[in-house]
């Protein structure tokens, strides 16, 4: 029974270790670049940073754009690491 919620983390889960991996990198990391990086459509990505800023998991500055939320400077919150860490640790 465990699998079922497990395979739905996935998504979340490679949003939040492509945030990590670019937190250091030159430039800010917006809702665009992040789609990009995951090859992902811009709605789906809004729906994902939506779902991980209510779940305290990232950190971003909401900035108008469509479709919304937009967020610029994205980063994992302690949150968000420790997450990652208890799936990927």
């Amino acid at each position: 029974m465990n699998a079922p919620a497990a395979s739905s983390d996935q998504p979340m889960l490679a949003m939040l270790r492509v945030i990590g991996e670019r937190e250091d990198a030159v430039g800010q990391l917006d809702n665009g670049a992040l789609a990009r990086c995951l090859g992902w459509t811009a709605a789906t990505t809004a729906e994902s940073l939506a779902a991980a800023k209510a779940q305290l998991l990232i950190w971003g500055i909401r900035v108008g754009g469509n479709p919304a939320p937009c967020f610029e400077e994205i980063e994992l919150t302690v949150q968000g690491r420790r997450l990652l860490t208890e799936h990927d640790g």
